[in-house]
């Protein structure tokens, strides 16, 4: 989580400021006395200096929450003011509020708001230690971030906040107001002490103010210790969110490379933990891939500041099976492009390129093998002109698209350089960057201040050409002064290792495993220093959309059919808009049994005690297998 800065938090109030004065100009009208609330002084529109870490607290909470399916529980929405710093810091957030009603100025003010932000505002009138059991057993939905500014008697406060663990999402987080009222403290670190709530990890910094209470709600504490390393238990709050998961298909113009890079991610972010013994492994369709055993790739991404990692699921059909290839869209939402920049693009990979950005998939293009493009290529600037060829060459097919895609830009951190893997069997040397990454490294290897690095950003790429003086229209290019010249250098070195070298490239964190050698030593050593697989896998899940919420009428849609090793059919779907397939004529299986399976890599888990969310990607056993897409139901 980033904490938002003082001057962020003013560049947010002055955004609020119209629907500020129209909340104000409510209150007003309403000849009652407003109660003290984020911005003001009780019983006054005088502006609450004191306030300012709560602020600050408040939106980065609302900022962090993932983009999809995020929900807030608020327990007293008085005159709207917290609502709207939270509906402002982020752009999908949803906000269910519990309010008494007992001021003349809280409908007009909810009004004004749902308004301004339609669709994302409910309120629930009454008093909350009644209103909200009954909500959540009437609701399944779940929230990320639990508001409570309501009742300030301790027991009514100390209710709301057990109650409110039921409208909970796994570990959502808490923030309990007016801990600066003896009362009210009291009951929070009570909460603490009996292990309801948690204190927010040392990684995750907030402005400090004995004003409130920020924490999460613990899951199970029971039984935590001994679940902790079980499967299902590091994946239920991540399936049960849409936010938390992206949905990727896997695209490449030849295999080369393509496997070694799938073996390289699957070795290092694949599921781990202790399965269900109701688990059961899969079919390899070795038969069908070159070398990559297993169509869905449920990938772990660790995000900064972010207690619960993203699901990234690659969806790996066979690169030259177009079908597969077509069968799979309605399954993603984004795409990951797999290139060697030595060998580029095809005619063919081009048209179903086109045909995935024609589905809205949102492509991240990984450049891979740039040492053998190096290697092949002595000329910096050839090396650039072959891959802004690529690049370029993408670009334009999505700008052809009917869809509203981001295009590929390097400066934008969608487009990753690097090396996949040696080999499926070794899946070691996997080493990649991003501009910034790769800024980041240089900056300590070179000693660049901060002012430095934010005047050579935007020189990276693109027409920016260094004489030795200045930069200009003419000279050497700035990718291939501060990118591929350096990089050039440290393999030179590797190649000699000589001691003295060794020493400085180990300086800068580029150290190759002992026990390796030749080619494999080398490409070891890029991995310690721009380890690929958290630079590629957080690319995608920072670039690639969450699924959308599946409409009422959704049917579950799968493109393949996937065997375990006891014979039993599992279709790999997920629920779509009837909409999106509405082109096809599809047979229609029957499921065989109730229940859902994760298919992880080599294993299909069973999810019987996980209620996924709408639009996760999940295997549904059905009677008998069948070749290509289906629906089930």
């Amino acid at each position: 989580m980033k904490l938002v800065d003082e001057s962020e938090l003013a560049a947010a109030l002055d955004a609020i400021k119209p629907h500020v004065a129209a909340l104000d100009a409510a209150v007003a009208q309403s000849k009652e006395l407003l109660e003290g609330n984020i911005l003001y002084m009780h019983q006054s529109t005088e502006l609450n200096p004191k306030n300012e870490a709560k602020q600050r607290n408040l939106l980065s909470l609302a900022a962090s929450l993932p983009v999809e399916d995020s929900l807030v529980i608020e327990i007293g929405f008085n005159a709207g003011h917290s609502s709207l710093l939270m509906l402002s810091a982020h752009p999908q957030l949803r906000i269910i509020a519990f309010d008494l009603c007992e001021h003349s100025y809280t409908r007009p003010c909810f009004n004004i708001l749902a308004d301004a932000f339609p669709g994302r505002l409910q309120l629930v009138p009454g008093r909350s230690q009644q209103t909200l059991p009954r909500w959540a057993r009437e609701n399944q939905l779940r929230a990320d971030l639990i508001h409570i500014d309501g009742a300030h008697e301790p027991e009514a406060a100390k209710a709301d906040l057990q109650n409110a663990k039921a409208v909970a999402r796994h570990g959502a987080w808490v923030v309990f107001d007016d801990t600066c009222f003896s009362p009210l403290r009291a009951v929070w670190s009570e909460a603490l002490e009996a292990q309801l709530v948690e204190p927010p990890s040392e990684s995750i910094t907030f402005c400090p103010t004995n004003r409130h209470g920020i924490a999460r709600y613990v899951r199970a504490p029971a039984r935590r210790a001994a679940a902790t390393e079980d499967l299902l238990w590091e994946l239920a709050p991540i399936l049960e969110h849409r936010g938390r998961m992206r949905h990727v298909l896997v695209l490449a113009p030849t295999d080369h490379g393509q496997d070694s890079l799938l073996g390289y991610l699957s070795k290092h972010r694949l599921w781990r933990g202790n399965q269900p013994a109701t688990s059961k492994k899969l079919c390899s369709n070795n038969t069908e891939r070159h070398q990559s055993a297993w169509l869905s790739l449920p990938l772990r991404c660790d995000l900064p500041g972010d207690p619960f990692p993203c699901l990234v699921q690659l969806v790996a059909p066979h690169f030259s099976n177009l079908q597969q290839i077509s069968d799979c869209f309605p399954l993603v939402d984004g795409a990951l492009v797999v290139v060697d920049c030595a060998e580029g693009l095809t005619e063919e990979f081009c048209q179903i390129f086109g045909k995935a950005m024609t589905q809205g998939l949102q492509p991240v293009l990984f450049l891979n093998k740039l040492d053998k493009l190096l290697s092949l290529q002595g000329d910096n600037e050839l090396c650039y002109q072959r891959l802004a060829q690529i690049v370029d060459r993408l670009n334009d097919i999505i700008e052809e698209s009917p869809a509203r895609l981001s295009r590929l830009a390097v400066e934008s951190g969608n487009v990753i350089f690097g090396r996949g893997s040696l080999s499926v069997a070794e899946s070691i040397g996997g080493w990649g960057f991003g501009l910034d990454d790769l800024v980041a490294a240089q900056a300590t290897r070179k000693h660049w201040t901060a002012d430095q690095v934010a005047k050579l950003k935007p020189r990276l790429w693109g027409e920016h050409f260094y004489n030795g003086r200045s930069w200009g229209s003419s000279g050497e290019r700035g990718f291939c002064k501060l990118v591929l010249q350096p990089l050039r250098e440290i393999f030179t070195m590797l190649e000699s290792a000589t001691p003295q070298e060794m020493q400085q490239l180990r300086s800068l964190g580029i150290v190759p495993k002992d026990d390796l050698v030749g080619n494999a030593w080398k490409q070891s050593a890029m991995e310690a220093w721009l380890p690929l697989v958290d630079i590629l896998v957080s690319a995608v899940a920072n670039k690639v959309p969450a699924p959308a919420a599946p409409p009422s009428n959704s049917v579950f849609y799968a493109a393949r059919c996937l065997q375990t090793t006891d014979g039993q059919h599992l279709a790999l779907g997920r629920h779509v808009d009837p909409q999106r397939i509405a082109h096809l004529t599809l047979p229609r299986a029957v499921p065989a049994t109730i229940g859902s399976w994760l298919l992880n890599g080599p294993a299909a888990v069973p999810l019987s005690t996980l209620k996924a969310s709408p639009g996760t990607m999940l295997g549904i056993p059905v009677e008998s297998a069948s070749v290509g897409a289906i629906t089930v139901g």
